[in-house]
């Protein structure tokens, strides 16, 4: 007789089940009554047995893929199998100016790496430290302001430097070598081999990371998360990825331990000892930021295949977010890539970057900036020039109106209006804000429809809105949107703006009915004081402006608002992202007594 019990159906009850219908079709079981009688614990036992196999299955096969795993173990080790070196802590830095006054007045002063500063953020002591050397000479009235390169703006790195060192065995053993902590800065890792543990000479070797050729005399080594969260170091085998440290041989591993996030946002420093028994002055030009925990899961998904599949060599667009990404995580929290035929205008033979820093120091975006075109230059297989593009952000704004009925809920009609806004700011927090991050109606008008049961439903009309900061001496600006704008119409304005001054009167902008023309109008006669300033091409969603020379009334910028073509789905392309306007939206309900 042939088998009726179905592998597929692994739930418990239904595994039950089929071991009796199975039985019951044997003639030994006829008109047996299983749930009476001592078999239905066998069965129990047998079906708990199965449902506890098939779930370890499922569970093993799950970790087995970087999609579905969900231990971070499983992630990293498979990420790792990818060559990717999954993102460690990152250390929170503050850029400060640093002088002494000295009246001895030597030709100059140096201070050295290393040299500690002390702060409390929340109450918690941390310590920031010079990474480099700095050098003053002598100024007016001997006062020595330090630079870097030239620079007086210094970072200053969160961190305690530690060392952890190891002897080298025989080849043959394949020693492992750990090193036992989980807040490990990789940016920080310094590694030299010495010869043996008494001598004094040694040699340098690089992270697998940062070099561009590999032979097998190379000095390499690859730092890697382990499943325990320490880190384990590994070398080349001495034949094709470079040499290995032989029997002997004294492994020196220098590194800081970080406390990431957790110091940012510290303002003032102490110096923790005196130079040449002088007080440093410190002047804190920027508070602490850039501090981070260990790479999420999320972004070793997304992360991982990107970079296998750029071999660390820069390819395509998004070859140089990944490798960029990789190089200066400690500075952006995102990065969009795209090609210049696929920017507006197109711009052949050049890869644009967007990127958004996670520090407002103007002078480490730049040396950023510069070092990922020195990065390209090493990386990159074809001569594309890197070009960058600062994000455009395209501010929403979104008035919900929904049916509430009150006999469904004890709630106050504010109170379930104050729930809708809090629905609606927990949707953007959780999907915009980023690059890629698009907004859909649909999805935020379900989470409002589920929010109350007295909310019964919902519609939403959205607006985009763009920040124009006007900038004297230029009358020509170019509005991108992240969407088509809608087409013009016979009674409704598609474009609007806020007041501002222009040529002394109060002024707004505006589209012309059933037309794409820009229009500029007075507010206090509402006539039309130039029928066309400018135009806007509905399906590529930009606004023109020509000859436009109006000033900012109230605030920092003028409000451009613009109707979507399709309200329903906004999805930035290059360097749009979607932030929510919390201040211009608005919920209001509509009562009603229908179920």
């Amino acid at each position: 007789m042939a088998t009726t019990i179905k592998s597929t159906e692994l739930d418990f009850n239904t595994i039950k089940n089929n071991l009796k219908l199975y039985l019951a079709q044997q003639p030994e079981f006829a008109d047996y009554n299983f749930e009476a009688s001592g078999l239905s614990n066998l069965l129990d036992v047998l079906a708990y047995n199965t449902h506890y196999n098939a779930l370890l299955a499922n569970f093993a096969l799950n970790e087995s893929f970087l999609s579905t795993a969900q231990l971070r173990s499983s992630i990293v080790g498979l990420a790792n199998g990818l060559g990717y070196t999954v993102g460690s802590r990152k250390a929170s830095f503050a850029v400060v100016n640093l002088s002494i006054t000295n009246e001895s007045a030597p030709a100059s002063m140096t201070i050295p790496a290393g040299y500690s500063f002390t702060t409390t953020v929340d109450n918690k002591s941390y310590t920031f430290t010079l990474r480099e050397s700095v050098v003053a000479t002598n100024g007016d009235n001997n006062v020595y302001n330090f630079s870097l390169n030239g620079n007086r703006n210094i970072p200053i790195y969160e961190g305690t430097s530690r060392t952890k060192t190891f002897i080298a065995g025989p080849s043959s053993e394949n020693d492992s070598y750990v090193i036992p902590a989980s807040n490990i800065d990789l940016d920080t890792v310094v590694v030299r081999v010495y010869d043996n543990a008494s001598s004094n000479s040694y040699n340098l070797y690089t992270n697998i990371n940062d070099t561009t050729t590999i032979t097998e005399s190379s000095r390499i080594y690859v730092l890697n998360e382990t499943p325990n969260g320490y880190y384990e170091l590994t070398f080349g085998n001495g034949v094709r990825l470079g040499q290995s440290p032989i029997s002997g041989n004294k492994i020196e591993v220098d590194y800081n331990t970080v406390s990431g996030p957790d110091a940012n946002g510290a303002r003032t420093f102490t110096p923790v000892n005196t130079v040449q028994g002088l007080i440093v002055n410190v002047t804190t030009v920027s508070v602490s930021s850039g501090g981070q925990v260990k790479e999420s899961l999320d972004s070793i998904r997304k992360n991982a295949p990107y970079q296998y599949a750029a071999q660390n060599r820069m390819v395509t667009a998004e070859d140089y977010a990944s490798l960029s990404l990789r190089n200066f995580s400690n500075v952006i929290s995102d990065i969009k890539a795209w090609g210049g035929e696929d920017n507006l205008p197109p711009e052949y033979g050049k890869v644009f970057l967007s990127i958004v820093f996670n520090t407002d120091d103007e002078v480490v975006q730049t040396d950023t900036k510069a070092s990922i075109k020195e990065l390209a230059k090493d990386l990159s297989v074809a001569s594309f020039d890197v070009e960058f593009s600062d994000p455009v952000e395209t501010y929403l704004k979104v008035n919900v109106n929904f049916q509430f009925n009150p006999n469904l809920t004890s709630q106050s009609q504010s109170a379930i209006e104050t729930l809708v806004k809090n629905t609606m700011q927990d949707y953007f927090d959780q999907n915009t804000g980023g690059f890629n991050e698009a907004f859909r109606r649909s999805n935020l008008l379900t989470q409002i429809d589920g929010a109350d049961d007295s909310i019964l439903s919902s519609r939403a009309d959205v607006t985009m809105q763009y920040r124009l900061v006007p900038v004297s001496g230029t009358t020509g600006y170019t509005i991108y949107y992240p969407s088509g704008i809608l087409a013009p119409s016979d009674d409704t304005y598609v474009i609007t703006s806020d007041t501002f001054s222009y040529n002394g009167k109060v002024c707004f902008l505006r589209n012309k009915l059933s037309s794409t023309k820009i229009e500029l109008v007075e507010v206090a006669t509402a006539d039309v004081i130039l029928d066309s300033i400018g135009d806007y091409n509905a399906n590529n969603g930009v606004i023109t402006l020509v000859g436009f020379t109006g000033s900012v009334i109230t605030g920092d910028y003028i409000r451009i608002n613009a109707t979507p073509n399709t309200p329903s789905v906004l999805n930035p392309t290059r360097n749009n992202i979607i932030i929510y306007d919390a201040d211009a939206s608005d919920a209001r309900a509509v009562l009603t007594d229908t179920l």
